[in-house]
Parts: structure tokens; C-alpha cells; sequence
């Protein structure tokens, strides 16, 4: 009786998997498997062996080259080797996959911001804090900018928007008053 039941029970689950997950004709198994690289990729990107995660990433993308996530985090990974004309390259085919990804906009503009190309990073950080106010980080990034534009009270402005959203981050105050001091020196 036992028996029926499982065997009824696994043959639902089966026709319910066919139904969901349809193996057609158009279905290439590089369709398949790109999944498992990216996963590999994310494996080691969150162990934090770059250097395997780099491989999985270069294989998901030559699978599924509009898939911006492998991009993206092969930017990081150029950005933490500082090989910053790699990073700044991936960031760019990221955020023309997926324009409305914050964290990719935010990445390119420090990027930017670390090469000294200000007018061009804050376009990207201006995207990015418009795309998510809600992250400080964001805003950190954007009053750097402006500081370095020496446009202090835009500066102001952004550090202050971090400031509250994470009240408790001394970084963010300590920010200010330079900025303040940069800006009582000239």
C-alpha cells in the first residue's frame, strides 16, 4: 500500500517538475549549465578565492553573455587586484545589462573617483543615489566627489543625507568636518 503511495506521490512531483521546468526542443544545455557556473562562481566569490570565482564568472559569461551579475562581480574583482581599466570596463557592459542597478553604478563612480575622472563619477554616483537613497555608502561616495570638485556645499549636502541614514558612523562625521575645514581654508 506504502509502495503506491510513493510511487503515486513521486510521478505528481515529476509531472508537476515537467509542467514547471520544460525540456524543449529550444532548451541547449548551455542554458543549463551556465547556471551552475555562475552558482560556482558565486561559491567562491562569497568564500572569497577570487581567483577560481574569476573562472566561473569568465565561463558563465561566454554562456550567457546579458547577464549582468557576472560582470559585476568580476569588476570587484579587478577593483580588489586594482586593475581599475578592467573593472571600469566590466562595470560599464554591467550597467548597459541592467541600467537600473545601483550597485553597479556605484562601483564604476568610485572607480572614477580613485582615477581622479570627477566630472564623469559623479554622473554614475548621481545615478546610483537616485536609483537607491536609502544606502549611505552612496551618498559617502558622491560627498568625496564633490569635495574633490572642491563644490563644498554640495559635498555637505550629500555627507549629511549619510549621516542620517547610519547616525551612529563617526566616518561620516569625520567627513563633514574636513569637508567644513576644506571649505573655511579657501
Amino acid at each position: 500500500m506504502y509502495e503506491i503511495i510513493i510511487i503515486v506521490s513521486l510521478a505528481v512531483i515529476f509531472a508537476v517538475l515537467i509542467r514547471k521546468w520544460p525540456l524543449t526542443k529550444e532548451t541547449k544545455i548551455s542554458d543549463l549549465s551556465d547556471i551552475n557556473y555562475l552558482k560556482e562562481g558565486e561559491r567562491y566569490f562569497a568564500d572569497q578565492n577570487y581567483q577560481e570565482a574569476e573562472k566561473y564568472y569568465i565561463k558563465a559569461i561566454s554562456l550567457e553573455p546579458k547577464n549582468s551579475l557576472p560582470y559585476g562581480r568580476l569588476g570587484i574583482i579587478y577593483s580588489k587586484n586594482e586593475d581599475l581599466r578592467k573593472a571600469k570596463e566590466l562595470f560599464l557592459v554591467a550597467i548597459k545589462l541592467d541600467p537600473k542597478n545601483g550597485f553597479y553604478q556605484n562601483n564604476l563612480g568610485s572607480i572614477l573617483l580613485n582615477i581622479g575622472k570627477y566630472q564623469e563619477a559623479v554622473l554614475y554616483l548621481e545615478n546610483a543615489v537616485g536609483i537607491d537613497p536609502g544606502v549611505a555608502k552612496r551618498w559617502m561616495n558622491l560627498a568625496i566627489c564633490f569635495e574633490k570638485m572642491k563644490k563644498y556645499s554640495r559635498a555637505k549636502e550629500a555627507i549629511r543625507k549619510a549621516i542620517k541614514l547610519e547616525p551612529g558612523n563617526s566616518k561620516y562625521s569625520k567627513i563633514l568636518e574636513h569637508i567644513k575645514n576644506l571649505e573655511n581654508e579657501s
